[in-house]
């Protein structure tokens, strides 16, 4: 297997599972939090997305392109629509995954503000892992944790072949 579809495939795991936690966001615990100060649980979806969108129109703008806005002003009110927010982080993996493969492909160089693709496609694991974790705490605090055979089947589960 090639490095670049390695990278992409470990992009196509952590997409899946964004969106199965995505799933477990409802309208009973939307306005969870994982702290006092912290944003609510569709609001964390909604920066996912946002932040997605933002550095790939930096990173390769045309594949930015058509992507919608989970914030209705600024960065401030998730959309209503849960359904919405989860239709739009699938749109922003696909927009991610091509924009890496096309940066890896047109040499690797430095573009948006990354040296190179592999720094790109890291920030973006990077960044939904974290808010991944704060949704998950907004999900214990709120009493809805997922169980143990939930998070081994839709989280840990898909990094392993046993």
């Amino acid at each position: 297997m090639r490095i670049v579809d390695a990278l992409a495939e470990a992009w196509d795991r952590q997409a899946g599972i964004v969106y199965s936690v995505a799933e477990r966001v409802n309208e009973s615990n939307r306005s969870a939090k994982p702290s006092p100060d912290g944003g609510p649980l569709d609001h964390q979806l909604a920066h996912i997305h946002e932040v997605r969108y933002y550095w790939t129109s930096k990173f390769s703008p045309k594949h930015a392109e058509g992507l919608g806005d989970a914030f209705l002003n600024g960065w401030e009110n998730p959309i209503s629509d849960l359904d919405a927010i989860r239709s739009l982080l699938k749109d922003s993996a696909r927009a991610v995954r091509e924009a890496f493969i096309e940066g890896v492909q047109n040499g690797g160089g430095p573009a948006g503000g990354y040296d190179n693709p592999v720094l790109f496609l890291e920030h973006m694991i990077w960044h939904d892992g974290w808010h991944v974790g704060l949704i998950f705490l907004g999900l214990r605090l709120a009493g809805q944790e997922p169980p143990e055979a939930w998070e081994e089947e839709h989280v840990w589960g898909r990094w392993r072949v046993e």
